[in-house]
């Protein structure tokens, strides 16, 4: 593609510098470039792109897309106020607009933005659609899943993967869109037939993320100026500060008002091969009785987003319950118990609301300890760590404190800040800073009716320290604890 056609989809100052050259790929990255790149400088937290213009030309880049002086690089500069916007701008014309040729579902929250995308792309899939998926677990352009990096990938990914799914024959997407993707201009380009929110709470805030709640707020309800119908939990207390400024036509779920969907009478139960929740829904088709192989209410809240996502897909009540009983999520609530005597279960949860939620639904099935494994990313707020260590000591009967993800930070600092909220509760907890280990411990102890949660990674397959990605993943730490404490089990006997 033509610079000089490129630029014309893109809002800039002034350009330097010749704009007959042809552009082979747009690279936000400098290690990425190629020769006949256009490199565009971001700027992070840790690293200005404006200081790796150098590396992009060495690799053959031929022009470059700034917000701010630069040392004087014979290369055509694109002068732009802001550049992440201009990214999404020239990655959306790069590829022609891919997502003009699907149908656009965006889904936002603070919790449950994965399991409500895995079930409404298994529902489509059952129904004969053939969604594409953007989200916190995997990429699925329609032939291959790709491991994802973000929630929701930087602007020129974004629409490389939406043009991977058209030309793979894909007619939808369920895109999981974080707020750090709308702050971060991820999304600017997209315009969604369906938006969707799920639920806030005070998260994602402090250095590197947002500034205060309302601007967590203001981001989250940007989505509702950028779709066609936006669907809302209505019993969300920040309902209406999230439609504040809405353009969308609104359609509602709830389980406490008459809404669009409604749902209510669910039971919990305990089966072979996990937990489950049942419960009736009613929408457009009617009353339908349905069942997800998740528990909690939380979760029934993230059907009845799916349930009304559904119906623009002109499915029956009976089909989408069909489809729903069937979906599992990697991570979320996975039921990875060796023995009948206890229960394990690997969760995601890793912010105060998700944690909160996820222990007090276990409660309901009165295990003999319910016992709760988890630490907390580094580069967070210590007030986050504070406030789940709290929740912990508070509803867990025994709380392993572990590390998550420190990032850049010492673990046992860590560790100390969730130990501050868990301390003032009267908890009882252990602080075992090395994950395996903290696993091994769990699994070691665990006796008849325990219920044990090992929490914060869910799906992840690795660690993040000092910048480094180590292979972990807990499905694996959890069967090598099992097959240790085998190992010193004393046979029983006949």
């Amino acid at each position: 593609m033509q610079l000089r056609s490129l630029i014309e989809h893109i809002t800039y100052e002034h350009v330097q510098g010749s704009q007959e050259l042809e552009i082979t790929e747009i690279c936000y990255d400098s290690r990425t470039a190629k020769v006949g790149s256009l490199f565009i400088c971001l700027k992070g937290e840790y690293r200005n792109g404006h200081d790796f213009i150098g590396e992009a030309m060495a690799a053959g880049a031929v022009a470059v897309l700034i917000e701010e002086p630069v040392k004087a690089y014979d290369i055509s500069k694109i002068w732009v106020k802001d550049t992440r916007a201009a990214l999404a701008e020239a990655a959306a014309a790069f590829f022609d607009y891919p997502a003009k040729k699907l149908n656009m579902i965006g889904i936002t929250g603070t919790k449950g933005k994965t399991t409500t995308a895995f079930f409404v792309a298994g529902m489509l899939k059952e129904a004969g659609y053939r969604p594409g998926m953007i989200g916190t677990i995997w990429i699925d352009n329609g032939v291959e899943k790709v491991v994802s990096e973000h929630t929701t990938p930087e602007a020129w990914d974004v629409q490389r993967y939406l043009h991977q799914m058209v030309e793979n024959g894909c007619d939808c997407c369920v895109m999981e869109v974080s707020s750090q993707g709308i702050l971060k201009q991820r999304v600017a380009q997209i315009w969604f037939d369906l938006g969707v929110f799920l639920n806030i709470e005070p998260d994602h805030i402090g250095a590197g993320e947002h500034g205060s709640f309302s601007e967590y707020l203001h981001c989250k309800g940007r989505l509702f100026q950028q779709c066609s119908t936006g669907i809302v939990n209505l019993d969300d207390p920040n309902v209406n500060r999230i439609l504040f400024g809405h353009t969308c036509r609104v359609e509602t779920f709830s389980m406490k008002y008459e809404a669009d969907v409604f749902g209510w009478g669910e039971k919990c139960s305990m089966e072979p091969g996990g937990l489950y929740t049942t419960f009736w829904m009613r929408g457009m088709w009617g009353d339908q009785w349905a069942k997800v192989p998740l528990p909690g209410k939380f979760n029934l809240y993230n059907a009845l987003a799916a349930a009304a996502i559904g119906t623009h897909f002109h499915l029956s009540g009976q089909q989408m319950a069909e489809a729903l009983k069937k979906q599992r999520v990697p991570g979320r609530c996975e039921n990875v118990s060796p023995s009948s005597d206890y229960v394990i279960l690997i969760d995601y949860a890793h912010n105060e609301m998700s944690l909160k939620n996820i222990l007090e639904t276990l409660r309901e099935f009165s295990p003999s300890r319910l016992i709760v494994l988890f630490g907390c990313g580094g580069n967070r707020s210590p007030l986050r760590r504070s406030r789940m260590g709290e929740t912990a000591g508070l509803l867990a009967d025994l709380t392993i404190l572990t590390s998550d993800n420190p990032r850049w930070e010492e673990p046992e600092r860590i560790l100390d800040d969730i130990e501050e909220g868990i301390r003032g509760t009267g908890g009882v907890y252990v602080r075992i800073a090395d994950r395996k280990a903290a696993v091994q411990y769990a699994v070691a102890q665990a006796r008849r009716g325990d219920l044990i949660v090992i929490s914060g990674k869910g799906h992840e397959d690795y660690q993040e320290i000092r910048g480094k990605k180590y292979p972990m993943k807990d499905q694996i730490l959890v069967k090598d604890a099992v097959a240790a404490r085998q190992e010193t089990e004393i046979p029983q006997k006949k």
